[in-house]
């Protein structure tokens, strides 16, 4: 089960105004808490789409807010288990959720306008070079993985632990997803 997430109609809510400006800590907040407040309670392993497309200017202090803090809490309550990924993104907002994403170690899938998938923020090499082998093939085991990267598996299954760790993939038994809006 996938959520999707408009962040203006998120900030509108928040704000209690039609903006479609992400600018201010303490508007990220706002926008943080109430997207918390609407993954409470759905099932651990569910995909949540973050939808930028309608969110015209987006600040350091909003994307740490708002994108790095979710991140963070992914694994607790209240998105306990959830992934996310991000859709809609200009280069500007880009830029700014890799800056604070980077600058707390973290990563995230964002879906490009036309339709590929890119990486934000810092994963291990060995994690991204996983990550890149699961989107070619749609998904993969640690044997193809080492296959395709001509690694020993041992180091596949370390590689793919750690992208999924990072939260860039996701586990299914033996098998590794990619994270997708669709």
């Amino acid at each position: 089960m996938i959520t999707e997430i408009d962040l203006r109609e998120v900030l509108a809510r928040s704000v209690g105004a039609p903006l479609s400006d992400l600018v201010t800590r303490s508007t990220g907040a706002k926008v943080r808490s109430s997207i918390e407040a609407e993954l409470s309670g759905r099932p651990a392993g569910a995909g949540v789409v973050l939808d930028f497309s309608s969110v015209r200017v987006l600040d350091c202090s909003c994307a740490d807010e708002v994108v790095a803090k979710l991140v963070l809490g992914r694994g607790v309550a209240p998105g306990a288990g959830q992934w996310f990924v991000i859709r809609g993104l200009g280069e500007g907002q880009a830029e700014e959720i890799d800056h604070v994403l980077r600058r707390r170690r973290l990563a995230m899938v964002a879906e490009e306008r036309d339709g590929h998938a890119r990486l934000l923020g810092e994963v291990e090499p060995s994690a991204e070079a996983a990550w890149r082998v699961v989107g070619e093939l749609g998904n993969a085991g640690a044997e193809e993985v080492a296959t395709v990267l001509r690694l020993a598996l041992a180091e596949a299954r370390q590689a793919l632990q750690a992208a999924a760790d990072a939260g860039v993939v996701r586990q299914a038994d033996d098998r590794f997803l990619p994270l997708t809006a669709a």
